[in-house]
């Protein structure tokens, strides 16, 4: 029986994809850098693992057929940490990576965090994998913590749109992939919402949803970095969370697409359905 490994078990995707896996008698492991944060679930052994080429991550990869590859936390390491880890799987004999990637992910993109995921496809690509490439725009889940906790969003994305796709909407389409991973070997799936929104679309939606006014404010790429100075960061975080919006306003992040609707059968979730949701919970 296939035995399948998920990443990011103690994170929020990763977390939800494992709990929709359960019971599905599936052949799985959990690997995780704390174990005891994993979900606890009856026959399903977890292993400590790092993204590295440590014993201990060999071992955890030992057997492993398909991986569920979360990609690591953003740091300036985080390239390095990846190509770690793929070494690691192909030595230990994994024989396919599925891997959350992003929307248009190139080494020209003007989303900083995006060149990372074009150089890990290359880089699971080269090593000779099979691979399901699974390329999350940005979430709706992100515009719908800034209206509620903030009541605004603020950035230089100008009149740009982009296709957000809703958390639970991936964590869904990972586990139908790992169901039945051999129906998606080699491919690449572009995760997006049903709407191209701008950012005062998306505030108008938020507005209504959320019973309270939720603003757009434009900014000038100066002033974007000048308001998040509020938050203590490295210049390399600076320059992901800007170009987030610089993307946007590139026309980088439209575009919708029909992969989600074909791996689970049904159109993506909008904001406004989002928002309904989060609201009943």
């Amino acid at each position: 029986m296939t035995l399948i490994a998920l990443t990011g078990v103690t994170g929020h995707l990763g977390g939800q994809v494992a709990q929709l896996l359960e019971g599905k008698n599936l052949n799985l492991r959990y690997l995780a850098r704390r174990p005891e944060r994993a979900p606890k679930v009856a026959g399903v052994p977890v292993f400590r693992s790092a993204y590295d080429r440590s014993p201990e991550t060999l071992e955890a990869l030992s057997g492993v057929d398909v991986l569920l590859m979360v990609s690591a936390s953003e740091s300036l390491n985080r390239l390095a940490e990846h190509k770690a880890f793929i070494d690691s799987a192909k030595e230990a004999g994994v024989k396919h990576i599925v891997y959350t990637s992003f929307y248009n992910a190139s080494d020209q993109a003007t989303f900083t965090y995006s060149r990372t995921h074009a150089a890990t496809e290359n880089y699971i690509k080269e090593q000779g994998l099979a691979y399901t490439f699974v390329r999350d725009n940005f979430y709706l889940d992100f515009f719908l913590e800034l209206g509620q906790a903030y009541g605004e969003i603020k950035g230089p994305a100008g009149d740009g749109r982009v296709s957000a796709v809703a958390r639970q909407d991936v964590a869904q389409v990972l586990a139908k992939i790992l169901e039945n991973p051999s129906n998606w070997t080699n491919q690449t799936l572009d995760m997006t919402g049903p709407e191209d929104l701008t950012m005062t679309d998306a505030a108008a939606i938020l507005s209504q949803g959320l019973g309270k006014t939720v603003r757009y404010i434009p900014e000038t790429i100066e002033e974007a970095y000048q308001s998040r100075k509020a938050w203590p960061a490295e210049d390399w975080e600076y320059d992901g969370w800007v170009s987030t919006y610089t993307a946007i306003a590139a026309g980088e992040q439209a575009g919708l697409t029909n992969d989600a609707d074909r791996v689970l059968g049904r159109k993506p979730i909008s904001l406004a359905d989002l928002i309904k949701e989060t609201s009943q919970d």
